[in-house]
């Protein structure tokens, strides 16, 4: 059951996360390890409710070690929980190399805990929840791994007409073990999708050979308003309409890239949530390109340090696209009415 009444804000506006959690085992060049909890879906969630944004996890949660550092990292971070039952599985894995420069993933997800979350206690907590679903995200691995790819498709059917719904691929080819089933439920998606965050490698991998722009706007035909491209260290496009954004991404000393896509998309949501926009405004571009601006900074801010470290309100002193987070300093005082679920 999805116990979200006690503490709750009169049309608080959720932001649903559905995917996986995992722990990165980052490996250095003189090949010492560091564990760090990771997973896209997670990132993003931890972005958005740092950020202030009142946001639920769906995802399975190991009883093991590294399943109780997941755990407290999401309570650190004020992100509420929909499974408060720890899963008598092992936590999944990512082994991280940076020698290449860009992050090199070798996953171990085979019975694992961050997949075990049925449609039914999903749905259900929809239901509790209502039209106060403002986002739904779908991405990475929760894309691939049964129950919880079924789950966070069937929970996109069910959205409200009014719930943004944002899918990122985040394609893992070394993880996908049928690439038509994938495709074909990336397909679906894209039909109730209103924005989908691809980088370069992504259209590589889904588009082969095609141009970037006319790839996102084959997956514009498919349903969604808005693709927002990212590229490294270069500029951020955004397919729009029939227009193309270019947002400029700011020269920074990097310490790694791990989960600077996911710190763009949580930042955005929180962004657009926190400004009272939902998807019928993503034709409005002006406000579609003050928003990506906005995530471009919390995205460069979080490669600034080690692992998917976004930032907070109050490091965000000297970025005006975030000063009205200061009026809401009350609100972003959530701990207090965490609940599990």
């Amino acid at each position: 059951m999805c116990a979200t009444g006690e503490g709750r804000g009169v049309g608080e506006p959720y932001f649903f996360v559905v995917g996986e959690n995992l722990v990165d085992l980052i490996v250095d060049e003189e090949g010492g390890v560091v564990a760090v909890p990771g997973g896209g879906p997670f990132n993003v969630a931890r972005t958005a409710a740092r950020l202030g944004q009142p946001t639920m996890f769906f995802s399975g949660i190991s009883s093991d070690t590294f399943g109780r550092i997941v755990r407290n990292s999401l309570l650190d971070d004020q992100v509420r929980m929909v499974m408060d039952v720890p899963v008598q599985r092992p936590t999944s894995l990512a082994i991280v190399d940076l020698d290449q420069g860009s992050p090199e993933y070798l996953f171990h997800l085979e019975n694992t805990a961050a997949f075990q979350l049925e449609a039914s206690v999903a749905l259900a907590c929809m239901d509790q929840v209502g039209d106060d679903v403002a986002a739904l995200y779908l991405g990475t691995l929760g894309l691939l791994i049964e129950p919880l790819a079924s789950t966070g498709e069937a929970m996109c059917r069910a959205a409200s007409p009014s719930t943004l719904v944002i899918v990122d691929p985040n394609c893992r080819p070394n993880a996908i073990r049928d690439e038509a089933v994938y495709r074909e439920r990336l397909a679906r998606l894209y039909r109730r999708a209103d924005v989908v965050k691809v980088s370069t490698e992504d259209l590589n991998y889904l588009f082969p050979g095609v141009d970037h722009a006319i790839a996102a706007y084959r997956i514009i035909a498919q349903g969604p308003s808005c693709v927002i491209i990212t590229d490294g260290a270069s500029h951020v496009r955004v397919v729009v309409g029939d227009q193309i954004l270019r947002i400029e991404v700011p020269v920074i000393d990097i310490v790694d890239t791990i989960g600077a896509g996911d710190a763009l998309v949580g930042g955005f949501v929180a962004w657009w949530i926190g400004h009272g926009l939902g998807r019928f405004e993503l034709q409005h571009v002006d406000q579609v390109a003050a928003a990506v601006s906005a995530a471009v900074a919390i995205a460069a801010l979080t490669c600034r340090r080690h692992g998917a470290q976004a930032p907070h309100p109050k490091e965000l002193g000297d970025y005006p696209c975030w000063d009205w987070l200061e009026h809401r300093a009350g609100e972003i005082r959530f701990a207090e009415r965490v609940r599990a679920f």
